[in-house]
C-alpha cells in the first residue's frame, strides 16, 4: 500500500469518526431526557424497560440509519434493546434472551470485567476493543463507546453503546503495519540511498545510506516534514559541480519525468548514479522518488575491464601466433589478422566456414574431429596438425585449444591458439639427418680408434721387442750411459702405450651404449679400493653409506676412480687423506671426493678438464684422467667443478641426476 492510498484511507476514517461523534451527541441528548423522563416519572425497572423500548422506537430514526450497532443493556448484561445494525453484527434478535457477557471470549473476561467496573465508577468508557462470539460462532473484534442510563434517583439502571465491528479494520491496519515495517526495513537496508518527497518537497521517508552520501547529521526518522530544498543547497559543496547539482534537481522535480542514472561527480572522486520517477494518482502529483547508488568500484571496475580489453585485443590483433574461435559445429566466428597472413585467406573467405574443411588437409582431420571431443569434456591441449595454405603449400602448425564457456558454464565452442612450425619441422628433420650422419661418424671414428690404437701399439710393441734383443745380444757389453738411455727409451714407450689407452678409453665414452642399471655406489667403492694401491700415508674414507644410482657401472666406476686415482697421485703430505661424501638434493645429488695433496691454483680450475692438460710433468699422467670425468659427468646432465689452492688441498663437486 502507498503513501497516497493511505492519505486516502485515512481521510476516510477521519468522516467516519466524526461521524460517531455526532451519533454519540445525540445518544448523550437523548440519555439525558430519558434519565429526566425517569426521575419525573420514578418508573420501576420494568417501566424503565417499557420507556426504553419507547425511546429506541423514538430513536429509531437516528440510529436506524448508522452504519454502527447500538446496544442497550442492564447491568447484569441483559440486551433490553438494540438497532438492525445490532442485529445484523451480533446475528441474535430480540425476541430471545441474549446476554452479551457469553459473547465475550473466556481470555477477554477479565478485561470486560475491568472496563465494566470502570464504566460503573465514571460513567462511561471510550474506545473500549474486545473480542466477542456471535452467532454464526465467528469470533469478531469490536470497538464499543457506552454509558450508564441512571434513575431518578441517579441510580445507575441500564447502559447503552454504540458497538463497530472493527475486525476487518484491524486486520488491515495490522497488514499495512506489516506492510509500513517491512518498507521500513527494506528501506533502511538497501544498499542505495532513498529519499521520498511529497508535492512540496517534504521528506517523506529516507535512509540512512541517504544521510551518509549527502553527509547529513541527523537520523533518517529526524528528516521526515524537513523540506530539501534548502537540504539540496546545504549539501551541493561535496559536488565538484555545486551548481549544476541543483540545477539539474529544480529541473527534474519542475518537468517531473522519469529519469534513470544520471552521473554525479563528488569533489572526493566518488560517482553517484541517480534515478528521479515522479509518483501520481489518478494524474494527481503526488511526490517523487530519489535513488542514488554509489558507481565508484563498478566505473573503476569498467573500466579496467575496458583498458584490459583494449590491451589484448591490441595484443591479439598484432601477435605473431594465430587465434582462431569457432563454435560446438567447428564454424569459424572469430580470428586475428595473424592467422589469416599465416593461412593465406582473409576474413571474408574464413569466418562461417568450417574450420577443418577450409584449412587441414584431409589426413589430419580425424585429429581435429578428436581435438573437438575433448572440447566438449572440457579438455585442454596441444597437438599438430599439416594445414593446407591458401597458395597450396603445405604446413606445419602447433595448436593450443581450450574449450570457451558462456556465463552458465556450458561449452559453446573453442579457441586454438595457432604457431606456424614449418621452418621448425624442417630443422627437426635436417637435426635428424645431421644425428644420423653423426652416429655414423661416431661408429666410423670409434673404429678407426682401434684400428688406429692397434696400429700405433704394434711398432711400440716391435721397438720394445728389439730393445730387448739388443740388450740381450750385448750383455756386458753396454756403458752405464747406453743403459740408461736404454732405460729412458722403454719408460716413454709405456707412456705412449698409456696415452693411446686413455685416447681410446675417452674417444669410447659417448659410444658405449650400455643400459643403465641400479648401481650400489658403496659396492663400487669396494672394488675401487681393491683395484688401486693406497699408499700407507694416506687414509680414505667413506663419510657415510652412498646411495643407489641408475647408471652405467663402469662409467661410474671409471669417475671415481680417476678423481681418487689423481688425488693418490698428487698427495706429497707426511700425511694424507681422501675422503668421499655426498648430500642429497630433491632431483640429484652432489658428490664431494676432498684430499690435502698438491692443490690447484684457482688459473687452472677450468683448465685441467681439457684433455692432454697436466699440472705437472709426472710420468704417470697423460692429461686425459679429468677430461674423461667431466665427459662421463656431461653424459649424465651433471656439473662438475672445484674448490683448491696451491698447497692447500682440493676439493672436487659433480652432481648426477636421481632418475
Amino acid at each position: 500500500m502507498d503513501s497516497n492510498k493511505i492519505k486516502i484511507y485515512e481521510r476516510a476514517l477521519a468522516r467516519e469518526k466524526a461521524a460517531r461523534k455526532e451519533a454519540e451527541r445525540i445518544l448523550e441528548e437523548k440519555s439525558k431526557e430519558l434519565y429526566l423522563k425517569s426521575k419525573e416519572l420514578e418508573i420501576s425497572n420494568e417501566k424503565l424497560y417499557k420507556l426504553l423500548q419507547t425511546k429506541t422506537s423514538e430513536l429509531k430514526g437516528v440510529f436506524g440509519n448508522m452504519l454502527d450497532a447500538y446496544v442497550v443493556m442492564d447491568l447484569k448484561g441483559l440486551v433490553l434493546s438494540m438497532n438492525e445494525a445490532a442485529q445484523k453484527l451480533l446475528g441474535y434478535s430480540l425476541e430471545g434472551k441474549l446476554n452479551l457477557f457469553s459473547m465475550v471470549l473466556p481470555e477477554e473476561r477479565l478485561k470486560v470485567l475491568s472496563s465494566f467496573q470502570e464504566l460503573m465508577e465514571n460513567g462511561s468508557i471510550k474506545d473500549f476493543q474486545v473480542k466477542i462470539i456471535i452467532a454464526s460462532g465467528l469470533t469478531r473484534m469490536v470497538h464499543i463507546n457506552a454509558s450508564i442510563v441512571y434513575n431518578g434517583k441517579n441510580q445507575p439502571v441500564a447502559a447503552q453503546g454504540i458497538v463497530r465491528d472493527i475486525t476487518e479494520e484491524k486486520a488491515e491496519n495490522q497488514l499495512l503495519l506489516e506492510s509500513q515495517n517491512r518498507l521500513s526495513t527494506l528501506i533502511s537496508h538497501l544498499h542505495s540511498a532513498v529519499l521520498l518527497e511529497d508535492e512540496d518537497r517534504n521528506v517523506v521517508v529516507t535512509n540512512q545510506r541517504f544521510c551518509e552520501f549527502f553527509k547529513i547529521p541527523l537520523d533518517p526518522k529526524e528528516m521526515i516534514g524537513i523540506n530539501f530544498a534548502d537540504a539540496a543547497e546545504e549539501s551541493k559543496h561535496l559536488f565538484k559541480n555545486p551548481s549544476e547539482f541543483v540545477k539539474r534537481i529544480n529541473f527534474l522535480t519542475k518537468e517531473k519525468n522519469q529519469v534513470f542514472s544520471d552521473e554525479l561527480f563528488l569533489k572526493d572522486g566518488s560517482i553517484l548514479e541517480r534515478d528521479f520517477i515522479p509518483i501520481y494518482e489518478e494524474g494527481e502529483y503526488q511526490g517523487h522518488l530519489w535513488t542514488y547508488r554509489d558507481v565508484t568500484l563498478k566505473k573503476k571496475y569498467h573500466e579496467g575491464i575496458e583498458a584490459e580489453r583494449q590491451k589484448y585485443s591490441s595484443i591479439i590483433a598484432n601477435m605473431n601466433l594465430g587465434l582462431i574461435e569457432v563454435d560446438n559445429e567447428d564454424r569459424i566466428i572469430m580470428e586475428n589478422q595473424s592467422l589469416e597472413q599465416m593461412s593465406g585467406y582473409s576474413k571474408k573467405e574464413l569466418i562461417g566456414r568450417l574450420y577443418s574443411d577450409m584449412l587441414i588437409v584431409k589426413e589430419d582431420q580425424s585429429i581435429l574431429e578428436n581435438e573437438n571431443r575433448k572440447r566438449l569434456d572440457g579438455l585442454s591441449n596441444s597437438y599438430e596438425v599439416r594445414v593446407k595454405a591458401k597458395d597450396g603449400s603445405i604446413k606445419h602448425w602447433l595448436i593450443s585449444g581450450a574449450p570457451n564457456y558462456n556465463i552458465k558454464g556450458q561449452v559453446t565452442g573453442s579457441i586454438g591458439i595457432h604457431l606456424d612450425i614449418t621452418q621448425l619441422k624442417s630443422l627437426e628433420l635436417q637435426k635428424e639427418n645431421l644425428l644420423d650422419k653423426l652416429e655414423k661418424s661416431n661408429e666410423e671414428l670409434q673404429e678407426y680408434a682401434h684400428v688406429v690404437s692397434h696400429d700405433l701399439k704394434s711398432p711400440l710393441l716391435s721397438i720394445s721387442a728389439l730393445m730387448s734383443w739388443i740388450k740381450d745380444d750385448n750383455q756386458g757389453k753396454l756403458s752405464h750411459d747406453t743403459l740408461d738411455n736404454f732405460k729412458m727409451i722403454d719408460a716413454t714407450l709405456e707412456k705412449m702405450e698409456l696415452l693411446i689407452s686413455d685416447i681410446l678409453e675417452y674417444s669410447s665414452i659417448i659410444n658405449n651404449n650400455d643400459s643403465p642399471t641400479e648401481v650400489d655406489l658403496n659396492n663400487v667403492m669396494e672394488d675401487i679400493v681393491t683395484l688401486l694401491h693406497f699408499p700407507d700415508h694416506i687414509v680414505f674414507n667413506v663419510k657415510k653409506p652412498l646411495p643407489k644410482l641408475i647408471v652405467d657401472r663402469v662409467k661410474i666406476q671409471q669417475l671415481f676412480q680417476n678423481l681418487i686415482s689423481n688425488a693418490i697421485n698428487y698427495c706429497e703430505k707426511e700425511r694424507g687423506f681422501i675422503e668421499v661424501d655426498y648430500q642429497e638434493g630433491i632431483d640429484e645429488y652432489t658428490f664431494s671426493l676432498k684430499d690435502n695433496g698438491i692443490g690447484i691454483d684457482k688459473e687452472y680450475h677450468q683448465k685441467i678438464f681439457q684433455i692432454f692438460q697436466s699440472l705437472n710433468e709426472k710420468e704417470e699422467s697423460t692429461g686425459i684422467g679429468l677430461s674423461i670425468v667431466k665427459k662421463i659427468v656431461d653424459l649424465y646432465n651433471g656439473r662438475i667443478w672445484l674448490e683448491s689452492s696451491s698447497g692447500e688441498g682440493t676439493t672436487f663437486f659433480f652432481t648426477i641426476k636421481k632418475y
